[in-house]
């Protein structure tokens, strides 16, 4: 890291960063935060990440917003923790169009932001970014299974370690999809929160249908300083083993038919299929995402857990008879075995439906141990 560098900007920049376990919800509520500041004339910038290349979560992110003029950029191959060098050149990138704000959605098996990826932030580059509250997403399936034990999983303990040390050092701890959830619920699950992480400001919200978010943003921007909460102590072998658990595909499919198909019943079709072969190998979700695209529209269709039924969201696509498709699935199993199953189901879903898919390329892995190039322990508050 080298302490001379620097980024020119007229103003400071204000960082929203805003971690979370896989299927919070995080990709959703980032980009309804970017309209939201785009309403209030403020000018946006948006940065995605993963471990592999062909993210829905991009290809999502651009549908919403490019249209606003926001620039969006993707970190892969690695978190941003581990990745630094690459999330400041693509932060380069995004000052280009000078923002006033910069957002950035860190991979779903993050943790040690603060010390990793902000400290060595607000060290080399301290005349140029104002960091918001650090914000961690959670869902209520998973403080159910992952906090208050309430229900099985098929993950390890050192998942939910991972998950527990997530909001460990968020400055805001939101949560999400509370739309689903009835609210003597939702309260009661953030007053079990609130007892474990008792210095935290604790959010409920709605990304899908927009409740608590204008709260949420209106903290963010309050000049309130963020991240500031650095793990004092983390094992990076547990840490290391969560994400490890996890078989991580990225695929890039063609699609074609010689007759128009349903593109909303072809991935409902395939979720649903790909959902019951992971249960016959008890392959835990982590998180499943297609996001199925033709002539510049995309739709996309997500599924949290094993119990689940799939969700579809983005533009109403009429028939089809050539769409690209990406598949991103987070499953505890194997990678050969998520390769696998992926591959037969998606064969076979195909030849129900009488479509041909085409795989241009498949990246199926578990994550390699984190090793981040700067961590910096001390606060700098």
């Amino acid at each position: 890291m080298d302490p001379s560098q620097t980024l020119s900007v007229k103003t400071p920049v204000k960082l929203i960063f805003a971690g979370g376990f896989l299927g919070s919800g995080k990709t959703t509520a980032l980009a309804s935060l970017a309209k939201r500041l785009i309403q209030r004339d403020m000018r946006v910038g948006f940065i995605t990440n993963d471990q592999s290349e062909n993210l829905v979560d991009t290809v999502i992110v651009r549908q919403m917003l490019t249209e606003l003029g926001v620039p969006v950029e993707e970190v892969v191959k690695g978190c941003f923790c581990c990745k630094f060098d690459e999330l400041i050149a693509h932060v380069e990138k995004i000052l280009v169009h000078d923002p006033d704000v910069l957002i950035g959605e860190p991979v779903g098996s993050c943790t040690d932001f603060v010390a990793a990826v902000a400290n060595p932030i607000k060290i080399q580059y301290k005349d140029t970014f104002r960091f918001a509250p650090f914000s961690i997403m959670v869902d209520p399936d998973r403080i159910r299974e992952l906090m208050l034990k309430e229900s099985e999983t098929e993950f390890p303990e050192d998942v939910a370690y991972l998950f527990g040390k997530q909001m460990e050092e968020a400055d805001n701890i939101i949560l999400n999809k509370v739309d689903l959830i009835s609210q003597k619920e939702a309260d009661r699950l953030l007053a079990a929160i609130g007892d474990r992480f008792q210095d935290k400001k604790l959010m409920a919200v709605s990304a899908r249908e927009g409740s608590g978010m204008d709260e949420w943003l209106d903290d963010l921007l309050s000049g309130r300083p963020g991240a500031n909460t650095v793990l004092r102590q983390i094992d990076y072998d547990r840490y290391a083993h969560a994400e490890a658990v996890l078989g991580w595909l990225n695929a890039a499919v063609m699609i074609s038919a010689p007759e128009p198909f349903d593109a909303s019943d072809f991935v409902r079709t395939l979720l649903t299929e790909l959902r019951e072969a992971f249960k016959q190998k008890e392959g835990e979700i982590g998180h499943l995402k297609v996001v199925i695209t033709s002539a510049g529209k995309s739709m996309w269709a997500n599924l949290t857990h094993l119990a689940a039924e799939p969700s579809i969201s983005g533009e109403t696509l009429d028939a089809l008879s050539k769409a690209a498709l990406i598949i991103n699935a987070r499953v505890r199993l194997e990678p050969a075995d998520l390769e696998s199953i992926v591959r037969t189901v998606l064969d076979r879903v195909s030849k129900a439906m009488g479509l041909k898919s085409e795989i241009d390329d498949l990246q199926c892995f578990s994550p390699a141990y984190p090793e981040p190039p700067h961590v910096i322990r001390e606060s700098l508050e």
